[in-house]
């Protein structure tokens, strides 16, 4: 498939990424999520579900990171991991691990993680029409995994007051927040996702802290857009990977 393969440009010190036409390619979700994820160089930072890296990627560039760990599925996004890895040259900081997340077990040691990041399939089987690309089936559709597949690798990942930082649909949210009860996983952080102000969010963004008694903080309401379309403050604050104290 190298054909349809394209390097793009991470717009972040000179940093750049692999990507494939033929699979699902990264969108705001993933840079959302990578802005929402507070990791610090000292941590044991891992990413399930992990496409072609975009979350690792962009918080070992911003530094946020010193070192990385990536969970995918899909054989050739592994291959396109590696690739972008000899293209930024952090091959002995960036750890690409093909398999299944239902197999976490047989991949990884559990307890020594600070920092899971994910950024799921949304849909779950049965709601809506199936497409006719089945490696974009598997970005969008819970066919390899379940949302609780997700929530449980997670929490068998993390050690102790370590956190999950994960991007959704609203819809799930009650799915969420008693999965992630059902293992130990307090909701420590929420913020909502709106397109435009006042429409109604269709993304949540959530950190769960692991054995944790922390109230939840819910952060001011993200607005992407403008009345005109173009990108808010904000967003395009998140774009630039402006640290923010």
């Amino acid at each position: 498939m190298e054909q349809y393969d394209q390097l793009d440009d991470l717009q972040l010190n000179g940093w750049q990424i692999w990507q494939n036409s033929r699979f699902f390619r990264f969108g705001t979700d993933g840079v959302l999520l990578a802005d929402f994820a507070r990791c610090r160089p000292k941590e044991k930072y891992i990413d399930l579900c992990s496409g072609t890296g975009l979350v690792p990627f962009m918080l070992l560039a911003r530094g946020d990171a010193a070192a990385a760990e990536a969970v995918e599925l899909q054989p050739y996004l592994c291959r396109l991991m590696e690739r972008s890895c000899r293209q930024n040259n952090c091959e002995d900081r960036f750890k690409v691990l093909e398999g299944d997340l239902k197999e976490i077990r047989s991949l990884c040691r559990g307890g020594c993680y600070d920092l899971v990041t994910v950024n799921p399939p949304y849909e779950p089987m049965g709601r809506g029409i199936l497409g006719q690309n089945p490696h974009r089936e598997l970005a969008r559709r819970e066919v390899a995994c379940t949302l609780e597949d997700v929530i449980g690798g997670a929490a068998y990942l993390l050690k102790s007051g370590g956190r999950l930082a994960m991007v959704h649909r609203v819809f799930r949210l009650p799915e969420i927040l008693r999965t992630m009860e059902n293992y130990h996983l307090t909701p420590s952080r929420i913020r909502m996702v709106e397109g435009h102000a006042g429409e109604r969010p269709m993304v949540v963004l959530i950190e769960g802290i692991l054995h944790s008694r922390r109230e939840l903080e819910a952060e001011p309401t993200l607005i992407l857009h403008r009345e005109d379309g173009g990108m808010t403050d904000e967003l395009l604050q998140i774009y630039r990977r402006e640290r923010k104290e």
